[in-house]
């Protein structure tokens, strides 16, 4: 079985529709390396490598009603495949995940009877998977197996610190589930700050894990709500940007230890979701 998810809400179950899921290959993730030379020197200089986009192809058998029917079916098949924008796919043996995608080249429909078999070949945009749920849905919910966002192979581990995403006081940590570093820039991430106490003169918020910290150039009252969500930030809704260190938080693979100066005690809410080569 294989979902199909759209940016307007819009869920195809592709059994649903009389296309069954054969096949789902997804290939090795594409590594773009970048590196330098120096004149004289030896070898080259690594400065770093990403994650390129992913071939996924699925192997489908669609099955009308009858012959007549087929090329009903071959036309919407059509339509539920369209690319004009992306979409998601959810493959049953790993439900929690999803790949955003774009049908890569053509393909066709050879009909036998009542039933035809066809390929597909995708290119994964992002070139990882991501969670459908957040942390705000463990942190609100739990792990609920039969709620089919999470499940095996997505780095859950058996500790209660594990789900909470919401603390207060001054130090804690976060647990990412994903094995891909979270990056405001790139991925989902959502931080909300407030019920600041003993904010004098700043407020910074550091990752001690990664070293990124965010910070405040002034004083944060208890009435004030920050948000950073990507790289966009505000307080009470309007925007706070230039009045921090236009640095920001980023969440390494694992667990992600905190501390808060400059102020007492303050809550903070993570909302993002893991990603997996």
């Amino acid at each position: 079985m294989t979902i199909i998810q759209r940016h307007n809400g819009e869920t195809i179950n592709l059994d649903d529709a009389g296309i069954r899921t054969r096949d789902f290959i997804i290939s090795a993730p594409t590594y773009n390396h970048q590196f330098g030379e120096i004149e004289g020197g030896l070898g080259v200089i690594d400065y770093g490598t990403s994650i390129g986009p992913r071939e996924i192809t699925v192997s489908f058998r669609a099955t009308s009603y009858d012959i007549e029917d087929f090329s009903l079916l071959r036309d919407e098949i059509f339509n539920i495949f369209r690319s004009e924008e992306s979409f998601y796919l959810i493959e049953h043996r790993e439900p929690g995940k999803r790949w955003l995608v774009k049908v890569q080249n053509p393909y066709s429909i050879p009909q036998r009877n009542i039933f035809g078999n066809f390929d597909i070949t995708f290119i994964g945009l992002k070139g990882v998977a991501e969670s459908i749920g957040t942390t705000q849905d463990i942190q609100r919910n739990g792990i609920n197996a039969n709620d089919e966002l999470w499940g095996f192979g997505m780095g859950l581990i058996a500790d209660d610190e594990s789900l909470i995403y919401t603390h207060t006081g001054t130090s804690f940590r976060i647990f990412n589930a994903g094995n891909v570093a979270v990056h405001p820039y790139e991925q989902t991430l959502k931080i909300t700050i407030d019920n600041v106490r003993g904010s004098s003169s700043y407020l910074q918020v550091r990752n001690n894990t990664t070293g990124d910290a965010f910070r405040t150039t002034e004083a944060v009252s208890g009435s004030q709500t920050i948000v950073l969500d990507g790289p966009n930030v505000t307080s009470n809704g309007t925007q706070h940007y230039r009045k921090t260190n236009r640095q920001f938080i980023t969440l390494a693979p694992g667990w992600n230890e905190f501390s808060v100066t400059g102020a007492s005690s303050i809550r903070v809410a993570f909302d993002f979701k893991y990603y997996y080569k």
